[in-house]
């Protein structure tokens, strides 16, 4: 989704618009495009009946970083996806508290 907005710098998009071209549900991409926005990745306007989005980076940095996101993209698409969807590690606290979990052993209560 940030890759097609991205893409089409210029254009405004709508919710449904996005939805429909990337095969997605249009409540989904509400809730997406509106946290891009509030990462500073896109710029929201309010239309008369709805809200359009287009990329627009608050930063050189961030653009950078987006512009490396879409080469990668473009080179190794599948790592990229992998990424996305993997699981993230365990954060240090949890693994703190997992080594204390109280476990039974050998099937007993």
């Amino acid at each position: 989704m940030l890759l097609l907005l991205r893409r089409t710098e210029e254009r405004e998009w709508n919710a449904a618009a996005v939805a429909r071209e990337i095969g997605s549900s249009m409540m989904s991409m509400h809730d997406r495009l509106a946290g891009l926005a509030s990462r500073g990745l896109l710029v929201a306007r309010e239309d008369s009946e709805d809200i359009l989005y287009r990329y627009a980076p608050t930063t050189d940095e961030t653009r950078r970083t987006v512009d490396d996101l879409a080469k990668a993209y473009k080179e190794r698409r599948l790592s990229i996806i992998n990424l996305i969807y993997a699981k993230p590690p365990p954060s240090d606290i949890q693994s703190f508290s997992e080594a204390f979990r109280i476990t039974k052993k050998g099937g007993e209560g």
